[in-house]
């Protein structure tokens, strides 16, 4: 009786769906793509006012100029006419789609990156680094948002209402624009996030639309003058949807492992760290560091926890994720309702006194949170060395003073300082105030007997090649004393010949006198 009560309500959902599929104007529908895909004068002026909207949005940290840019955008009309090309197999259409798609993306880069490289603004926000890496909801809500546009083209309901709507849901002219920051600011691994961001969501609204069509009666036979087989056709289109899926593969398979280590580490940390009026787990992170996986967590706790315990941990973590993990603990001390019973009251108040802490502890405390601060330091102004890290607490009501020494010979401006600001502010949930002074970047160049540049400054000078914006973007300043003009040319020539280094890129000065070391300033060629 299952079987037949099954059997029923698919023929039922069949006869549904095919008189569905009647109502929709087949040909209609398809001479109104095939009118529309070769873009016009106007689509191309829409598309770049859009992608350089969205770009200033971008570097604004403006969310509400980003949307402005998404409404803009005509991009999704050739995505969706690419999805009906594919299902009803006219490869003519294909090219044509194509052809338009690869114009407007090759244009929208182009100038989001001629724009970035004119800017004054170049360092990355929030909102550019939100784009740069595509999760499993990213995914869904283009798959969504694309049925929902081709089920809007076929039935004309709220056509152009949803339309709009769709066009924000996938947002795919902002992570144009990121991969054309990223090419201008020379980032390529910022381009590449931002261009795998627009092609997976690309290439779920395709498939998405692909099915919606083909559920609503589409197929190869409206095709009016077949220039190949069927089954020409259906290759073709069969293994073009393949490759591209490829990447949307990719990003599911790896969205799902990062979901499942997230259970992970949460259930060992809650399982070790939740403990009734002892000790409860506030927040945790984690990302991977070389070869080990760096889990960050903090702990409210009414003790600290001995460093057995959290090796113990650590075992675990390694053990549920099947990789070497290292656990950083950042714990605050906190005293439990029994503890604070046992605590005599003030005279005359309600307040009971504080629970106090050893030196031993407040050392700790602070040893730990000097450690993440530098790392934060470290990681947002890498390669440069960040170093002499110390806070300073005022009182309640004041922001939490940082100082630190970074080895760079130009200060930082006061858009860094305010972007170090807030991503501390963001990280440690307090108000940060930063005092960094600057250092010189290199020590002073060692030279062979021979005069050769020695080994180790060669090795000083690998982190050139790390610099921001790649050493274009940058002046080096020599200086040498009186009579070292061999050890000057030397060292000009390791940087021409060793780290590319262009030879108008590069100053000799004369240092007063002929005592002194030879050294190396790395500039900003804004500075």
């Amino acid at each position: 009786m299952a079987g037949i009560g099954t059997a029923f309500h698919r023929g039922m959902m069949k006869a549904y769906l095919a008189m569905k599929a009647d109502m929709v104007q087949h040909r209609e529908v398809i001479k109104e793509v095939v009118a529309s895909v070769d873009g016009s004068w106007v689509y191309y002026v829409m598309l770049i006012l859009a992608g350089v909207i969205a770009l200033l949005g971008l570097l604004l940290n403006s969310v509400a100029v980003v949307i402005g840019a998404m409404l803009i955008s005509p991009l999704m009309g050739p995505i969706i006419s690419a999805s009906l090309s594919f299902t009803i197999g006219d490869l003519a259409l294909v090219r044509r789609t194509f052809r338009t798609l690869g114009t407007s993306i090759a244009l929208t880069v182009a100038v989001s990156a001629l724009i970035t490289f004119l800017s004054p603004l170049k360092e990355p926000t929030v909102e550019i680094l939100s784009r740069v890496r595509p999760n499993i909801l990213d995914l869904f809500i283009a798959a969504l948002s694309g049925g929902a546009g081709a089920v809007a083209l076929c039935t004309k309901r709220n056509y152009l209402i949803t339309s709009t709507g769709v066009a924000v849901a996938t947002a795919v002219i902002p992570p144009l624009s990121v991969t054309g920051y990223g090419l201008g600011t020379w980032q390529p691994m910022l381009a590449l996030g931002g261009f795998l961001l627009f092609f997976t969501n690309f290439v779920a609204i395709i498939l998405s639309s692909d099915i919606v069509f083909f559920i609503l009666g589409f197929r190869t036979s409206h095709v009016e003058a077949p220039q190949y087989s069927h089954r020409t056709r259906l290759a073709v289109i069969t293994t073009v949807l393949t490759l591209i899926s490829v990447p949307l593969i990719y990003t599911l398979g790896s969205d799902v492992t990062r979901i499942k280590n997230e259970k992970r580490i949460e259930r060992v940390l809650r399982s070790r760290l939740d403990r009734e009026l002892a000790s409860r787990l506030t927040g945790y992170r984690f990302r991977q560091e070389g070869k080990d996986l760096l889990v960050m967590a903090s702990v409210n706790t009414v003790r600290f926890l001995p460093k057995p315990a959290q090796k113990e941990i650590e075992k675990e973590l390694t053990q549920g994720l099947r990789r070497p993990v290292r656990l950083e603990l950042e714990q605050v001390i906190v005293a439990s309702e029994s503890q604070l019973r046992e605590q005599p009251a003030k005279v005359g108040g309600s307040r009971v006194q504080a629970v106090k802490e050893s030196p031993a502890e407040l050392a700790a405390k602070t040893r730990s949170l000097v450690a993440r601060i530098e790392r934060e330091l470290a990681g947002a102004l890498a390669p440069f060395a960040v170093s002499g890290t110390t806070v300073s607490f005022s009182g309640d009501q004041e922001p939490l003073l940082v100082s630190a020494t970074l080895a760079r010979d130009y200060v930082l401006s006061d858009d860094e300082l305010l972007l170090l600001s807030r991503q501390l502010q963001q990280a440690l949930g307090v108000p940060v105030r930063l005092a960094i002074g600057v250092a010189p970047m290199l020590p002073p160049m060692v030279f062979a007997g021979d005069g050769s540049l020695a080994s180790e400054s060669k090795n000083e000078l690998e982190v050139v090649r790390r610099l921001p914006e790649g050493p274009s973007a940058f002046r080096f300043v020599v200086a040498g004393p009186k009579g070292s003009g061999s050890k000057l040319s030397s060292l000009e020539r390791y940087l021409a010949e060793q780290l590319a280094i262009p030879a108008q890129a590069v100053t000799i000065t004369r240092s007063p006198g002929r005592l002194g070391a030879v050294t190396l300033r790395v500039m900003r060629n804004d500075k």
